[in-house]
Order: C-alpha cells, then structure tokens, then sequence
C-alpha cells in the first residue's frame, strides 16, 4: 500500500522559495499561510522579513505588529541552555533593533524576545530568565519604548545589557557632542535642521541625509546652494535633515577606507573593512569580492587591528568606549594620513554574524566569531557577577553556615 505524505505547508513551501530569493512567491505562499490559524503567527513574522526583501517595508511592519499584538512575546529555545536571555526589542524594520539571535548560539541560549511599544505593552508573567539586553537601537521615534525598556529592566532587577538610557544618548548629534574632544580623533559636528533653515546655516562643501535614514540611504554631498535645491527636490516628504562638514579621509593611494569596529565590554574589534574609489563606501558598493588586493588589505586589518590603527588611533577608539558606556555597539570610521581617527557613527543595531559568505569571504568567519565569542563570555560574566553578588547578600543575612558547621 502506497504511503500518503502529509501536506506540505504554505509556510515550509514559502521558506523553500525565500531562500532562493524568489521573494514574490514567498510573499503569496505566507498570505495564504496567514489565513491558517495554526500559521499565523509564524507566517506574519516571515511576511515581516520577505515584505521588506520586496521593498515594501511598510507592509512588513504592519504584519509584525499584527502577530505582537497577539503574541508579543517569542521564545527559541535552546538544546542545552547554557544562559536565559529576555532580548528587549520594538517594532520596525531590520534597522530599528539589534539583531541578538545571531551573535547567540542557539543551541547554548534560550532566547525570549520581548517586543515593546511603552511600558503598557508589557506583560507581568515574564519568564525566568538569567539577564535582559535591551535591543532597541537608537532613534528619536524609540524614545518611549527605551524607557518602556529601561523601566521593565529595573523591575525585573537581572543585569542588563545596553541600559536604555545610555542607548537613547548614541544619536547622531548627542554622539558628536559626547566625543567631540576625544583625542587623536576628528568627529564631525552634526547638525539637524529644519528644510528652511539650511540654506542659510548649512556650510559647503557638507554630507547630508534625513533625519531618521540609516545604512546610507539618502546621505550625499553636496557642495554649493544648487546642489542642496537639487537634493531636497529629491526628498520632499522630510523635512528635517542631519548635517555635517565634509572630510576628505583619502589614503595617499586617492582611495577611501571604512572601518566597521565592533566593542565588546570596552574592546575594540575589527569586523569589517572596506575599500573604493569614492568617497560614499559601504560593504556593499565596495567591490570587495572582485578584488584580491582589497580582500587581502581587509584580512590583515580583521587579523590584527593594531597592524592598521596606530597607537594613537588604538586610544581613541578606548576613550571613546568609556565615554559611549554601553557593554556592546558599533563604530563606522576612517583614518587620515598621520593615524587621526575620523568618527563617521556610532550605531547600537549593527548586524554581527558569523554565516558562510562563500569561499572568497571565509576570512571574515575566524573575526566574526570572536566576538560572538567575547559577547557570550560576557553575558556569562555580568550573570556569574550577579549570582556572587546574591549569594554574598545572603551569606551576611543568615551567617556563614559553613563556617558555623566547621564551628
């Protein structure tokens, strides 16, 4: 007799196509899925994901919010947990929290992942847990939900990573002002300002993007009035605008080097490198995977970032972690001819990962997992601290049994 398979589900037959990057068809797939109230949930959360693949990032946070409103808590439990974390997150795109889930082993970590608008939203039977990392990355839109956060950690009294105020004082402007005097170090003023008062406040030549753009999206030059009219042309549905004097960080060979530093409990370490002929580099727009030379220059600097950054700029990127305070964040800079650090942003939601690129990237897997390495020690740290900070409490309340029995 013929054995019959069960039926394979909208949402194992949506993941199938997503990771072939045939997005449209995932799309479908999980809006049929979503009609299932036995996939709901999962499938609003993928439909998130794919949505924003597609470029419909609005759609996407609109599904998110639909499964938090019925399950704003999530979990993904480990085979054998090693610690518990209650990861504090908002909603909003791939850029509005920290991804935690990749920097945490899942096999290791039980992950619960609360998602947070205000402190109403959050629920009172909260699971027991070892530590909180507040996730939120910093935005003016997140203010509320970061002292939502910051409340919920207080009240639940575990050790905290990233506390929530410290993550609201990382915007662009505050972050300026915060290091500002740091020495061996250039950080550029940033300015906001209104869609009418450029013209007159602004200096040429400066960089310019709207307020609330991340990774790069609609940051440019601009070196006179016509450029600035051209610009804002382009762009009016904001109507506020960061700004900056522009530096020109070019190596002696004319080409421009962004470094992606990651800190750790105030290490600085390098996760990535790129290099391009233009002054608006990022990763991707850097052809690193078209250059042998580029990938070299990066694998020495992800090996050894003192063999890159001279002392001077090795003691700017320390200042600057004291002054940051947060136990985790990013930093995107450069370097000038003589060693100066030049600060580009400070950024509490930069992606960590240690997932295979391919063959011509395998040298960034050794540095990515180092400081997945050095995140877990020090999740272990702040937990161990904790527990031997309790069991001293209660051996000054009740006295030293030990003592009392070796008595």
């Amino acid at each position: 007799m013929n054995q019959i398979s069960p039926p394979v589900s909208f949402v194992t037959l949506a993941m199938q196509h997503a990771e072939r990057g045939e997005w449209a068809i995932a799309r479908a797939l999980l809006e049929y899925a979503e009609a299932v109230p036995r996939d709901r949930h999962v499938a609003r959360f993928l439909l998130w994901e794919v949505c924003q693949a597609l470029g419909d990032a609005g759609a996407g946070v609109a599904y998110l919010r639909a499964a938090i409103a019925e399950a704003p808590l999530t979990f993904r439990q480990a085979a054998t947990p090693q610690r518990r974390l209650l990861v504090v997150n908002t909603p909003g795109d791939f850029q509005a929290n920290l991804p935690v889930a990749l920097l945490l082993d899942e096999a290791t970590t039980d992950l619960h992942t609360l998602w947070l608008d205000d402190i109403a939203d959050a629920p009172t039977n909260l699971p027991d847990i070892d530590c909180v990392f507040i996730a939120i990355a910093q935005d003016h839109r997140h203010d509320a939900a970061l002292r939502a956060a910051g409340a919920l950690a207080a009240r639940i009294g575990k050790p905290v990573i990233n506390p929530a105020h410290r993550i609201a004082a990382t915007g662009r402007d505050a972050a300026a002002v915060l290091l500002r005097d740091v020495p061996d170090a250039i950080v550029p003023p940033q300015i906001l300002l209104g869609r009418a008062a450029l013209a007159d406040k602004i200096a040429f030549p400066a960089i310019i993007r709207p307020r609330h753009s991340h990774a790069g999206t609609g940051l440019a030059r601009i070196g006179n009035h016509n450029d600035l009219l051209r610009y804002l042309a382009d762009y009016p549905g904001d109507d506020e605008f960061f700004t900056a004097p522009f530096i020109d960080y070019r190596s002696a060979d004319g080409l421009w080097r962004k470094f992606r530093v990651v800190f750790v409990d105030g290490t600085p370490m390098p996760f990535h490198m790129a290099i391009h002929d233009d002054w608006a580099v990022w990763y991707y727009n850097a052809g690193m995977d078209r250059d042998a030379g580029k990938r070299a220059e990066e694998a020495a600097f992800l090996a050894d970032i003192s063999a890159v950054f001279p002392p001077c700029a090795i003691r700017a990127l320390e200042e600057i972690a004291a002054r940051i305070g947060l136990d985790y964040f990013g930093l995107d800079c450069g370097l000038m001819s003589d060693g100066t650090l030049v600060v580009f942003e400070v950024e509490t939601g930069m992606i960590v990962h240690d997932r295979p690129e391919g063959d011509v990237f395998a040298y960034r897997q050794a540095p990515a997992r180092r400081i997945l390495t050095a995140v877990a020690a020090m999740i272990d740290a702040r937990i161990d601290l904790a527990s031997g900070a309790i069991l001293t409490l209660t051996t000054r309340a009740l006295g030293d049994p030990f003592h009392q029995i070796k008595g």
